[in-house]
């Protein structure tokens, strides 16, 4: 859930284009922008902007939520593509600053907002699709999951949860969003392990659904978007949710609970002294 150590994975960010398009936010940082796809006028496309790796603040977390919440009730979108508007990494996970040094109420609002960005894109009554151009590890993998089908680009970049690998455990609704996709026995693994899994990998054991070049991920979404568009928009988005709703129910019921002992475990001196040790390491390069 955390930023973790990538390892031989490309976390460098490619150069921004710019799209000119509007953004959703009138005020404060404008970490997610919403703009119709320039071909399919019924599709948003929602891309992070958090230079320099999209690192999940509670701002961005706010953002996203608001924005899963609100497109909708967009009548004109049916589907909504999201991606990063930085080319090389799709979203590094949560913002380790957002967990270290802070007070245990701190954390525990931080944890909520994970939640609440959770609820708001995985029971999305809309297709979503990740366009996941770059390196998604832990709550960037949970993003991509969240969604209803996964592109990943081509290239040495890698997805998974590697909590573990920094002293955290998964919640359990994070290890129920992957199991959904893989399956128990291989997100059995994967969780314990904190595998990050190249593209190759990840479409092999269907962690991602379709593997493409750069250049090709938001036409290989679109792709897949139209074939969804020709199913009943109704019946399709009541069986999603239909589908989800456990998992989604699950959460709801234990929402304070879970971000109290999100609070308890990542505040103790122990993990805090295990997280300056990595921010130590950051800062010189060295993580």
């Amino acid at each position: 859930m955390i930023l973790a150590k990538i390892g031989r994975f490309s976390l460098r960010p490619s150069p921004i284009v710019s799209s000119g398009s509007a953004k959703w936010f009138a005020s404060g940082h404008n970490y997610v922008t919403v703009e119709p796809d320039s071909e399919m006028d019924n599709v948003a496309i929602v891309k992070m902007q958090k230079k320099p790796f999209n690192v999940l603040c509670t701002d961005m977390l706010q953002q996203l939520t608001t924005t899963f919440q609100e497109l909708p009730k967009e009548k004109k979108y049916k589907a909504a593509i999201l991606t990063s508007n930085i080319p090389g990494v799709f979203s590094a996970g949560l913002d380790i600053m957002s967990v270290y040094g802070r007070t245990s109420d701190e954390i525990y609002s931080f944890a909520m907002d994970i939640q609440n960005a959770w609820i708001a894109l995985y029971g999305n009554p809309m297709i979503t699709v990740a366009g996941i151009n770059g390196t998604s590890p832990a709550a960037g993998c949970l993003l991509a999951l969240s969604c209803d089908h996964r592109i990943m680009a081509e290239g040495k970049f890698g997805i998974g949860f590697n909590e573990t690998k920094v002293g955290f455990v998964p919640r359990f609704w994070m290890k129920n969003t992957m199991q959904n996709v893989i399956g128990f026995r291989k997100t059995e693994k994967a969780l314990q392990e904190g595998t990050l899994f190249t593209p190759s990998q990840a479409k092999e054991i269907g962690l991602v659904d379709v593997v493409a070049p750069m250049d090709q991920i938001i036409p290989s979404c679109r792709d897949f978007i139209k074939q969804y568009l020709k199913l009943p928009y109704g019946p399709r988005s009541m069986t999603k949710q239909m589908l989800r709703q456990d998992t989604i129910k699950q959460l709801k019921s234990a929402m304070k609970e879970d971000a109290e002992a999100s609070a308890l475990y990542l505040s103790d001196p122990a993990f805090q002294k295990v997280l300056g040790s990595y921010v130590a390491a950051m800062s010189e390069g060295k993580a």
